[in-house]
C-alpha cells in the first residue's frame, strides 16, 4: 500500500483539485475511493451501470447510497442502448465517453482507474499470445496523458489479494462481479488458470511486469519522438520522400509508414495491418520506378521516382462526354479553333478525320488505358505519374478519344501518334486551357 501512496502523493495534486473515479462498485475501485478520501482528495464517484447483469440495479443503487452517506459527489448512467457487434468493445466505449464528460463537467485534470497488479499481468499475457504492436506488449501505463486530463492507474502495485486484505480489513462495502469467474472469457482464463502458476513461482510476479511495462513504454517514447520528428521531415501532400527515407534503419521506416496508414485510416485502422507494411516496403525497394501497390478502403501507394504518394482513388464519377466545338468542366476548357501560329505544344492537337472517327470524346481514365506513340504504346498511368498528377486526380483528368475508342491525346501533357504536324493535313485543331496555367507553354 505504501507504494500506492507515495505514487498518488508523487502526482502533486493540488487540494482543491477535483479527481474522477472510475467505480464500478467491485473492491478494486471501492479500495481506490477509500484511499483518495483518506487523502483528502475531493473525489466525483462515476459509475456506469451497464444492465447486462441482474444485479446491476442493485449495485448502482447501493454505490448511490455510499456516496449519499459519506458526501460524495455521484455521477450515474444507465446503458439503455440495445447492443450490436462487439460487447465488450461498446461497453468500454460507452464507459470512457462518459467518464470524458463527468471531466470535462467538473472540469478535474485527472481521472483515476482501479485497474490492478494482476490486470497487468493478464493484459501483457494476452497480447504476447495473440500479438500486439511493441507498444501494446507493455500493457497499459499508470499515467495516460489526454487532451486535457490524465487517466492515473495506482493500484498497479497491489494485487488482487492485496486489494482484497484491504477491503475487508476496513470493512469496505463492495459487489463481486461473478462473471469474473467464468473461465469461458478469455482473460479470465489467464486470471483464473495461468495467473495463478506464475504466483505460485514469484508471488510478486507482478512487480517483474511492472518493470517490463516500464522498460517497454521507455523505449517506445524514444522511438515515438523520433518517428514524429522524421514524419514532420519526410512526409508532406501526402507524399513521403524517399531520398531520406530509404537511409534509416528498418525500425524506423516501419514506424513512420505505420504513422502514415494510422493517420489516413484512423478509425478504419484495423483494416491494414503489418503485411500491408511489408508490401509498401517491397514496393519501396523494388527496382521498378513506377509502380504502385492497392490496399484497403480504395488506398493506393504509388511510388514515381523518389517519391511515395498515398492516395484515394474511386473518389470520383465516371464521365464520357461528345465533344463538339467547346468543353467546359471543372477548372478546364476545350475549344476547337480554325487557326493558330502555334508550331508545338502538348496544350494544342491537330487531327485529321482520315485516320480518326468522329465525334470526339472526352471521358477520365480507366484502369488499362493505354496510348499509341509514334515509337509504341504506354500506359496512361505511368505518364500521369511521371507528370507528377497526384494520385487523387489521375481517373478525374481528362482524355480525349475518338469514337472508337482510340486515346488520342492527354491534354497538355502527350499526343498521340494521330498528332498531325503544322506542315501536315489536318482539318481539326483543338487547344486545351487550364485555369491558371498558359497553354502555349
Amino acid at each position: 500500500m505504501e507504494d500506492v501512496i507515495n505514487f498518488i502523493k508523487g502526482l502533486k495534486i493540488y487540494e482543491d483539485e477535483k479527481i474522477v473515479l472510475a467505480c464500478s462498485y467491485g473492491p478494486d475501485s471501492m479500495c481506490l475511493l477509500d484511499i483518495l478520501r483518506k487523502l483528502n482528495f475531493e473525489v466525483i464517484v462515476a459509475h456506469v451501470n451497464h444492465k447486462y447483469r441482474k444485479e446491476s440495479d442493485r449495485e448502482f443503487s447501493d454505490l448511490k447510497e455510499y456516496c449519499i452517506n459519506n458526501n460524495l459527489i455521484f455521477e450515474g448512467i444507465e446503458i439503455k442502448e440495445d447492443v450490436v457487434g462487439n460487447r465488450e468493445e461498446f461497453y468500454r466505449n460507452f464507459r470512457y465517453n462518459f467518464f470524458d464528460n463527468v471531466v470535462n463537467k467538473y472540469h478535474a485534470k485527472y481521472l483515476f482507474t482501479a485497474h490492478h497488479g494482476d490486470d497487468l499481468v493478464e493484459t501483457i499475457l494476452m497480447r504476447l499470445s495473440r500479438g500486439a504492436s511493441f507498444k501494446g506488449y507493455g500493457g497499459f501505463s499508470t499515467v495516460v496523458k489526454k487532451n486535457n486530463y490524465k487517466i492515473v492507474r495506482p493500484l498497479v502495485y497491489l494485487t488482487k489479494k492485496d486489494i482484497l486484505e484491504y477491503v475487508d480489513s476496513n470493512n469496505i462495502p463492495y459487489a463481486i462481479d461473478e462473471t469474473n469467474l467464468d473461465s469461458v472469457y478469455t482473460r479470465n482464463k489467464y486470471r483464473n488458470e495461468i495467473l495463478p502458476i506464475l504466483k505460485e513461482i514469484n508471488p510478486n510476479v507482478h512487480k517483474k511486469f511492472i518493470k517490463f511495462s516500464y522498460i517497454i513504454n521507455e523505449y517506445n517514447d524514444y522511438i515515438e519522438k523520433e518517428v514524429d520528428t522524421l514524419y514532420s521531415q519526410l512526409y508532406l501532400n501526402n507524399r513521403l520522400d524517399l531520398n531520406e527515407f530509404i537511409i534509416l534503419p528498418l525500425l524506423l521506416k516501419q514506424c513512420i509508414l505505420k504513422k502514415v496508414l494510422f493517420n489516413i485510416y484512423n478509425k478504419d485502422i484495423n483494416r491494414v495491418n503489418d503485411s500491408h507494411v511489408e508490401l509498401i516496403l517491397d514496393l519501396i525497394n523494388s527496382d521498378k520506378k513506377n509502380s504502385s501497390v492497392n490496399l484497403p478502403n480504395n488506398l493506393v501507394v504509388s511510388k514515381y521516382y523518389n517519391i511515395l504518394e498515398f492516395g484515394i482513388v474511386n473518389n470520383y464519377s465516371d464521365y464520357d462526354i461528345v465533344f463538339d466545338s467547346e468543353l467546359v468542366k471543372d477548372n478546364w476548357v476545350l475549344m476547337r479553333i480554325n487557326s493558330t501560329d502555334i508550331v508545338k505544344s502538348n496544350y494544342l492537337i491537330r487531327l485529321s478525320t482520315k485516320y480518326i472517327e468522329l465525334p470526339l470524346h472526352v471521358r477520365n481514365r480507366k484502369v488499362g488505358d493505354k496510348i499509341e506513340l509514334r515509337n509504341g504504346t504506354k500506359k496512361l498511368g505511368e505518364i500521369l505519374s511521371e507528370a507528377k498528377i497526384p494520385k487523387d486526380e489521375r481517373y478525374k483528368y481528362p482524355i480525349v478519344c475518338d469514337n472508337v475508342g482510340k486515346i488520342l491525346w492527354i491534354p497538355g501533357i502527350k499526343k498521340s501518334k494521330f498528332d498531325k504536324q503544322i506542315n501536315e493535313d489536318y482539318d481539326i485543331i483543338v487547344k486545351y486551357i487550364k485555369k491558371g496555367e498558359n497553354y502555349e507553354k
